[in-house]
């Protein structure tokens, strides 16, 4: 089981052995509801630019909707962690993870990315998963991402835009949705490696 994380869903899919597809699966993120807590805080803060820190009840309402977002992201991430582990189980799956640890000490790519990366709790789904797969005997590993959004799975090319969320490979014609194209260089990365990453995503306590 390949799992490509964006910022506005989760793409899972199931490949056999020798890479037919199986089992494919879109989870939309609440991204929206984090954007409208988000919102009201900065609301808040303009407000009060100045003394925002300093009165109770103004911080206090700040922490609330702070409060709403981490509870927010950690209900989805649960959830999403639960119901991949249950589907690696039905399916006799391995889970492969995207290797995210420097994504945040790598980002250079610009304002709107930045502020779409401050709105993306990666983190705590990944723990999620890793968690409730582990604790189901499963075995979960970490892939380095590299190239899997752009890189052609048929002939290593780079896939250009080719409509809506699509892309297509100028030189062999592969076309596919670009979550779909980045969980198939998933699983051909994983199949490549000489050896499993096993190493855990995170460690209760430490999302």
């Amino acid at each position: 089981m390949a799992i490509d994380l964006n910022f506005d869903n989760i793409t899972l899919a199931v490949f056999t052995m020798n890479g037919r597809l199986i089992k494919l699966k879109r989870l939309r993120a609440p991204l929206r509801r984090i954007l409208t807590q988000k919102v009201r805080i900065e609301r808040i803060q303009k407000r009060y630019p100045r003394s925002w820190r300093f009165i109770k009840g103004v911080k206090r309402a700040i922490e609330k909707h702070g409060e709403r977002i981490r509870n927010i992201s950690w209900d989805y991430a649960h959830k999403v962690g639960d119901l991949i582990a249950n589907l690696a189980i039905r399916y006799c799956s391995l889970v492969v993870l995207e290797n995210l640890d420097k994504l945040r000490d790598n980002a250079k790519k610009g304002r709107r990315f930045n502020k779409k990366l401050a709105l993306c709790f990666y983190r705590k789904i990944q723990f999620s998963i890793n968690y409730e797969a582990k604790e189901r005997g499963l075995i979960v590993f970490k892939v380095n991402p590299r190239g899997t959004s752009f890189r052609c799975p048929t002939c290593g090319s780079r896939l250009l835009e080719n409509g809506y969320r699509t892309l297509k490979c100028s030189k062999c014609g592969f076309i596919e949705d670009r979550d779909v194209a980045a969980t198939i260089n998933l699983f051909k990365t994983s199949s490549r490696s000489s050896h499993l990453n096993t190493q855990d995503v995170g460690s209760p306590g430490s999302p």
